[in-house]
């Protein structure tokens, strides 16, 4: 053999070996995924495949596209009886951490909580033991302090609404459990809160810092009431608020502000609410609404604007709440005609406001960069609701 064959031929076996390395490299690298915005919505269903989180993902330009695979199955189920109010007047029925990478989901009527790994690229699966019981009848809306305690672990508290016509005998109230950073649930001995029956707890929330407190929005007893769990996740009232009429949908102003946001449905009015550095609460006032049954709301990450739904008169309202004891109104906005607006969610870059039309499908508003105002573009989603099921609840993420 020549030597310049000889050359040629260990030329050719090095390429064929870089090559193959290369193919091996591009076979072993995790897939990269642009980064995604994401929505998501809870179908509450007591039939057929039961509840499940139809997920999309916003091009940009606020058109949504539902994601692979999506439903994603609960394995639990809802209560029965589209718009047999009582039992759906929540928030907070799903959560997500904030690294995105987990989700908690309610369901009331098998009295369990699902959780979900959250892929790279949207889709979830179970995590291994879920659906985890609630400690209580009725689970409608959870909440959850992220590594607050040893190793990493978290708290999450669930509100037991007991108001399902499908079930007897359950006593509202809450329960907390240890989260560990994979998700796994566990209830903490002892952390059963129990309420007085017919008080239709409606929602829990975290309250901003380093206490491990939360804030309840106690629907049928007209109240906002501050908790705190010791280490050992057993709650404590530390102060209660009460508010004029009852009330649905409130929000917490983040940061340092320390003011929460009610809505009073009965009185077409938005409470206000502030608390101390040690969670005390005073109610301080009203705030008029002028659209029918304000129920749920939502705020932006600078804590300045504040975003309500009225059901009854199918319209969104906006507020400045630069100073957030007086919620100054800057639009009240109708959307089409015949819509039944409840939950909404900013997406995370606050360019669009997500609002749950009951009737089964998703509105994408435009946010004004520069006050903060809506306006409605984009033709509503349909999420495709199973006969007799409800969405509820709803998550925003960049991923």
């Amino acid at each position: 053999m020549s030597v310049a064959n000889f050359s040629r031929r260990i030329a050719y076996a090095s390429t064929l070996v870089a090559l193959a390395l290369l193919a091996f490299s591009l076979v072993a690298a995790p897939v990269a995924h642009a980064q995604l915005n994401l929505v998501y919505v809870e179908i509450s269903n007591s039939a057929g495949r039961g509840n499940g989180i139809i997920g999309f993902s916003n091009d940009g330009a606020g058109h949504l596209t539902k994601l692979a695979h999506t439903p994603y199955l609960t394995n639990g189920t809802g209560p029965t009886g589209i718009f047999s109010d009582i039992q759906f007047d929540s928030d907070g029925e799903i959560i997500a951490n904030s690294a995105g990478t987990l989700m908690f989901a309610v369901n009331g009527h098998s009295n369990n909580i699902s959780v979900f790994k959250i892929n790279p690229d949207g889709t979830m699966r179970p995590i291994p033991g879920s659906p985890f019981a609630s400690g209580g009848q009725d689970p409608v809306s959870v909440a959850l302090k992220e590594n607050v305690l040893p190793n990493n672990v978290s708290v999450l508290t669930v509100v037991n609404k007991a108001s399902d016509p499908g079930q007897t005998g359950g006593i509202p109230g809450y329960a907390t459990f240890d989260v560990t950073s994979t998700g796994t649930m566990t209830l903490n001995a002892g952390s059963i809160f129990n309420l007085p029956v017919g008080t239709s707890p409606a929602q829990v929330m975290p309250r901003p810092g380093k206490l491990v407190q939360f804030f309840a929005d106690e629907f049928m007893n007209s109240k906002v009431v501050t908790y705190q769990a010791n280490s050992s996740g057993v709650l404590t009232e530390i102060s209660e608020a009460i508010s004029p009429s009852v009330t649905l949908g409130s929000v917490v102003v983040p940061g340092t502000k320390k003011a929460v946001y009610s809505g009073l449905p009965m009185l077409s009015e938005v409470g206000v609410t502030t608390y101390d550095t040690l969670g005390n609460l005073t109610f301080l006032k009203t705030v008029a609404n002028q659209g029918t049954l304000i129920c749920w709301m939502n705020m932006n990450a600078s804590g300045n604007r504040l975003y309500t739904s009225e059901t009854g008169s199918g319209t969104v309202t906006v507020y400045d709440t630069t100073a957030p004891a007086t919620p100054t109104q800057l639009q009240h906005f109708s959307l089409a005609a015949g819509s039944l607006p409840a939950h909404l969610k900013l997406d995370p870059t606050g360019q669009f406001l997500y609002v749950l039309d009951r009737l089964g499908s998703i509105h994408v508003l435009n946010v004004s960069a520069v006050d903060g105002t809506l306006t409605e573009t984009i033709t509503p989603v349909k999420i495709g609701l199973p006969l007799g099921a409800i969405a509820q609840g709803m998550v925003t993420m960049m991923k």
